[in-house]
């Protein structure tokens, strides 16, 4: 079972002064939301391609007032354990079909305050496009979605930590808190 973790990182490219879980992306692994990586490397990894989709819009200049920013944020680990959680402690078959019910329909499809498990690698759309468009199979058969886990290489996933409702992020995130990524 997955420990609990007080302290997380989130990469971005936007000043943060406080969470908005509505600037959230629709579609995402565990519903439109806050996401947080429990490692600071992979918070990193995510705000440099962050930047990187930013600069590739602009044609390469830099946008005005996009920079790479890397947060450390605390939570409330008491006030987490009298919430609705949802854990995967592995990116096995219950996840896979969590994250395809969460980036099919968008929004927030579950009733979970917080989700923590894996978060899926850089080639998770190409995945689920070939995915859905049935280029492993039957889309929904067992063995079709056997293929698409194997193809999203989950032994190299980081862990990410979900919240998307307001009320929820503002009595759980206790402190954020710009940090020096270099």
């Amino acid at each position: 079972m997955l420990q609990m973790h007080d302290t997380l990182y989130h990469g971005t490219i936007y000043e943060i002064s406080k969470v908005d879980v509505s600037m959230g992306r629709n579609h995402k692994d565990f519903g439109k939301g806050f996401y947080l990586a429990l490692s600071k490397s992979q918070a990193i990894g995510m705000m440099h391609k962050k930047y990187r989709e930013a600069t590739k819009r602009m044609r390469n200049d830099k946008p005005e007032g996009v920079s790479e920013r890397l947060y450390e944020v605390k939570l409330d680990l008491s006030y987490l354990n009298t919430l609705s959680v949802k854990v995967f402690d592995t990116a096995d078959m219950d996840w896979l079909d969590f994250v395809l019910l969460c980036r099919s329909k968008g929004g927030i499809p579950h009733h979970y305050d917080v989700v923590i498990g894996p978060t899926a690698d850089d080639n998770t759309i190409l995945c689920l496009k070939a995915y859905w468009d049935g280029v492993y199979g039957r889309i929904g058969s067992a063995d079709t979605k056997r293929i698409l886990l194997n193809n999203l290489e989950v032994e190299n996933l980081g862990i990410q930590y979900y919240i998307g409702k307001q009320d929820i992020a503002d009595r759980l995130i206790t402190n954020i808190s710009l940090i020096n990524w270099r």
